[in-house]
């Protein structure tokens, strides 16, 4: 019947509108394209599923859902995830690499902070370089929300191992039962914005559910700037 740019199916009770790309290929609006029926090209925002049209600012330039090996292939050329792919794999690989170079491994009071800060510098680039790099993954949405958790993990890991170190330092003037209460209040938060970050429904309660901990690093932070938590004058 001519084209079949608005042409519809019906597949039970439900109606859904196929559309056709660049390449020829038919896709289902809001549906998960299966592995047969992979179009050849990149795709518009239009004929994405769902769970990936998420920034409705980018037109072009998405990656057709794909196997694990094919994903990793897509580093060869240049799609809507390709900035973020390396932006966030580079400083990985630096990391990396710069890290036992750079950590006083043997001058700290607490000989796991320094692992702790390592965790805390590569967590973040490794979790989010594979969210961008496995997103369009055949396998669906129920492996893009894994994905995302894992991303969300990665910045938790920052927020936590990262910020002990600074909780740890902040308060080792103070007497031991109030430091070590302080230390165990971070922790407690720590656990909490896990859970929650990794349960929430939308990007803002990701971001909410670390704002107890933010919070406190900053007053251990403004501590420091008084008698109390700036160690000894002459340091």
């Amino acid at each position: 019947m001519g084209s079949n740019l608005n042409s519809r199916y019906t597949n039970g009770e439900n109606t859904v509108i196929c559309k056709e790309n660049e390449s020829g290929d038919k896709l289902k609006i809001g549906a998960e394209p299966t592995k047969n029926k992979m179009p050849s090209k990149l795709l518009k925002f239009t004929v994405m599923p769902k769970h990936l049209q998420f920034n409705p600012f980018v037109y072009t330039g998405y990656r057709p859902q794909m196997n694990s090996w094919e994903c990793i292939m897509s580093l060869t050329y240049l799609h809507n995830e390709t900035l973020n792919i390396l932006t966030h794999g580079l400083p990985l690989l630096y990391a990396i690499w710069s890290l036992p170079r750079l950590l006083p491994w043997d001058e700290m009071p607490l000989p796991i902070l320094p692992y702790f800060h390592a965790a805390a510098t590569v967590c973040p680039w490794l979790g989010s370089s594979i969210y961008h790099l496995f997103m369009n993954h055949y396998s669906g949405v129920k492996t893009y929300e894994r994905l995302l958790q894992w991303d969300v993990a990665g910045v938790w890991v920052t927020q936590s191992c990262g910020g002990f170190s600074s909780i740890f330092v902040g308060t080792m003037c103070l007497p031991w039962p109030i430091r070590y209460l302080l230390l165990l209040i971070y922790l407690s938060f720590a656990m909490k914005a896990l859970h929650a970050a990794v349960y929430a429904t939308g990007p803002w309660e990701r971001r909410i559910s670390f704002a107890a901990m933010f919070i406190m690093r900053l007053c251990i932070l403004c501590l420091r700037y008084t008698p109390y938590g700036g160690g000894h004058p002459e340091t």
